[in-house]
């Protein structure tokens, strides 16, 4: 416990460069108290407005809970969206000197009407474009990348498939990481592989893993097929695969073959999965940049995990939140001790 708390104190001293899709979330929380008059629908009552970051926004979000250091890389539109965007950024204390206005896109914006009655969302309006960058912004984007790079231990690339991180955008992100010796980590999206040829880490979740491989998630076999395919044809250095109920599972290239570390899941209770993955790779390239090994961040990635799902809506974890999970998980508190991580290797076919 005392070098794990000696690797969090050490995140205020750790810089991220994110570079990806930032969105603007908006909730509209209202009261149905009637259907209207014109159409049968119900109608909300307006009672309070909030908004947040979503995508690669809730991954920075994610990494200054942790206290970690941020620097933004990614596009808006010159519309308000994109100045609201960016007020959060600053609110947060996150450099975005390389978030570039596009004036030829309209800001991610997904407004969600929700009932304060039931709790829950009635209805979702998105306003985007998720046209890739192009021209000049395109290539500002890239370079600003380039440039930043020298300024961050980790490099993640947050893909939600709005048009920021473009093949050519990657490529520079990547090739700024290999030049740097630092690691360059995905969240994809794109079922479109060769798009992540260059990155150091992978960390889709099972569905996603399934999608780019064209496999059926079927048993335990085919994860560790599938995995070992990625590896190979993106030479990837490892490959984070985020299973939700059944924890985490992380693949690695070695002479003997392919390691497989699994490391069970540690909620005791899941209230909304909503950005768990967001939080698990934030916390993931956090304790990369802190200078852990990648068993040890997959290790805290899965903790800080199995905390935000015991929360409700889109949350983040703090360091303090980590240990005492990691301090009961030992036998320090009431909750059960998770069985430790299980580790094989499968030889080369």
């Amino acid at each position: 416990m005392k070098q794990l708390s000696a690797w969090f104190t050490a995140l205020a001293g750790c810089r991220v460069l994110v570079a990806g899709d930032l969105m603007l979330d908006e909730y509209l929380w209202g009261r149905i108290e009637r259907i209207s008059p014109e159409a049968p629908v119900p109608v909300l009552n307006l009672v309070r407005r909030e908004s947040t970051l979503g995508g690669a926004g809730n991954v920075m979000r994610n990494l200054r809970s942790l206290g970690v250091q941020v620097i933004a890389a990614g596009t808006v539109g010159s519309d308000s969206t994109g100045e609201q965007i960016l007020e959060l950024l600053d609110v947060m204390g996150v450099e975005s000197e390389a978030v570039i206005r596009d004036p030829h896109r309209k800001s991610t914006h997904k407004a969600r009407l929700m009932s304060l009655e039931h709790g829950q969302q009635v209805f979702r309006l998105d306003e985007e474009s998720t046209m890739g960058v192009w021209g000049e912004v395109e290539e500002t984007l890239a370079r600003r990348i380039r440039e930043r790079a020298a300024d961050a231990q980790v490099i993640l690339c947050s893909d939600y498939l709005k048009g920021a991180l473009t093949e050519r955008v990657l490529e520079a992100a990547f090739q700024a990481a290999q030049r740097q010796r630092i690691p360059a980590v995905v969240g994809p999206k794109d079922p479109k592989t060769s798009k992540y040829h260059g990155a150091s880490v992978l960390m889709p979740n099972a569905r996603e893993l399934a999608e780019m491989t064209g496999t059926r998630v079927n048993g335990n076999d085919w994860l560790t097929d599938s995995a070992s395919r990625l590896l190979e044809e993106l030479e990837l250095e490892a490959l984070v695969v985020t299973r939700g109920r059944d924890g985490m599972s992380l693949f690695e290239p070695t002479p003997a073959g392919i390691l497989r570390m699994d490391v069970p899941t540690v909620a005791r209770s899941v209230y909304d999965v909503t950005g768990a993955g967001d939080t698990a790779i934030a916390t993931f390239c956090a304790a990369l940049a802190a200078g852990m090994d990648r068993e040890t961040a997959v290790q805290m990635a899965n903790q800080a995990a199995g905390v935000v799902v015991g929360k409700r809506g889109t949350a983040t974890v703090t360091v303090e939140e980590i240990l005492a999970h990691i301090d009961e998980e030992s036998g320090g508190g009431p909750a059960p001790k998770t069985p430790p991580p299980k580790s094989k290797h499968f030889p080369p076919s």
